[in-house]
């Protein structure tokens, strides 16, 4: 159906009915208060706002130093064809965890204190710092090749395009800091984690999961991006992507495992609790059927098969900053916590603007050509 242009598909009409629901809690927590919007409470403060936009966020949006430092710092060349789609999908998923975080905060209007008046020993500061200078790395990497195709920002564009392996650089590094850092606010609070999820390597092993998680959600993003728009990438470059993926979780698998087997936990797994359970389903999704789809040879050179491997992980890896930073809060906290309506509405309308966006940068942006700011000659005009 098209109404004057403007086609009506399913997947529209979902998207609609979900920006208006978050639309109506929108106004309900900004108008009558976080006690109105969300099944949040003084015992547990945080919640999917939390787990899923912030700490989640930004973990998937690890693409975009992954993708880079493989093709600017490995030059590996052959990834070229991904880094402007990777980069956009980072920049979008960094900025919407800065803009995310004034639904959650109570004194929203708050948000910059930590930028002035931080505490220089706490993480969170860190990541306040961090989160917010790479949003801006994001925001000029993005530019250097969005905005060539404006003549009044050939100077500026040029200038990007000169410094781009410095920002590349500067990416990896302060992600290096702050995706390590999510996994600190948990390590310093033994006492209100479940046994399954605490280890003292939490930092390592959220950094170490990061960088697997941006290459699923690559992998997601560029099939999606072919269905929706499109856009083919190379199958043997997606497929390299997944076998990376699955060598990154198997790594950290066997060693958290270890920490299990060390840390006498191995009976936490068999008790048939609600906990167990999670970690089972995590797992399952998470190292298991990725590493089944990539050892099949005839699943994994097809479009589909990549896919599902990719599409597994990234569920795998918000199931798990979900168990981390929910699910084994309640077992100590003896706190049951449900997302509202609200809380739900909110988070997937913003997973819809982000789709929209993506789309509209792809449009005006040639966010699919070959070229890239670091192989193209520097104009100096």
């Amino acid at each position: 159906m098209k109404i004057k242009g403007f086609k009506i598909t399913f997947w529209r009409v979902v998207a609609a009915i979900i920006l208006v629901a978050g639309a109506i809690a929108t106004y309900q927590r900004f108008v009558y208060g976080l006690g109105a919007a969300t099944n949040l409470s003084d015992k547990f403060p945080w919640g999917l706002w939390v787990g899923f936009d912030v700490i989640s966020g930004v973990g998937l949006a690890a693409g975009g130093f992954t993708i880079t430092a493989i093709v600017y710092i490995f030059n590996l060349k052959k990834y070229h064809c991904i880094v402007k789609p990777t980069v956009l999908t980072a920049f979008l998923g960094y900025s919407f965890v800065g803009i995310a975080l004034l639904w959650d905060l109570g004194k929203y209007f708050d948000i910059w204190h930590p930028l002035v008046f931080g505490n220089h020993h706490s993480p969170m500061f860190e990541l306040a710092v961090c989160v917010a200078t790479y949003t801006a790395v994001l925001a000029l990497e993005f530019s250097s090749f969005a905005l060539g195709k404006f003549k009044w920002f050939r100077k500026p564009v040029n200038f990007l395009k000169g410094i781009y392996i410095v920002l590349v650089i500067l990416g990896v590094l302060i992600s290096t800091l702050h995706q390590s850092s999510l996994g600190t606010l948990f390590v310093i609070v033994p006492e209100k984690l479940h046994p399954l999820w605490y280890t003292k390597l939490l930092p390592v092993y959220f950094f170490v999961t990061a960088v697997g998680a941006g290459l699923g959600m690559t992998i997601v993003e560029s099939y999606l991006s072919w269905r929706a728009l499109g856009h083919e990438a190379p199958l043997d470059v997606l497929a390299n992507l997944a076998r990376g993926m699955v060598v990154i979780q198997l790594t950290y698998f066997v060693a958290y495992f270890e920490g299990l087997i060390v840390g006498h936990k191995l009976h936490y797994l068999f008790d048939g609790s609600f906990y167990s359970f999670m970690w089972w389903l995590e797992t399952l999704l998470w190292t298991i059927v990725p590493t089944v789809i990539v050892f099949k040879k005839n699943w994994i050179t097809t479009r589909v098969g990549v896919f599902t491997a990719g599409f597994s992980y990234v569920l795998g890896f918000l199931l798990n900053r979900l168990n981390v930073s929910m699910t084994a809060m309640e077992y100590s906290l003896k706190a049951n916590y449900l997302p509202s309506w609200q809380e739900m509405a909110v988070s997937a309308s913003f997973v819809v603007v982000m789709f929209i966006i993506f789309g509209f940068a792809v449009k005006y942006f040639d966010i699919f050509e070959e070229e890239h700011p670091y192989e193209e000659q520097i104009e100096t005009t």
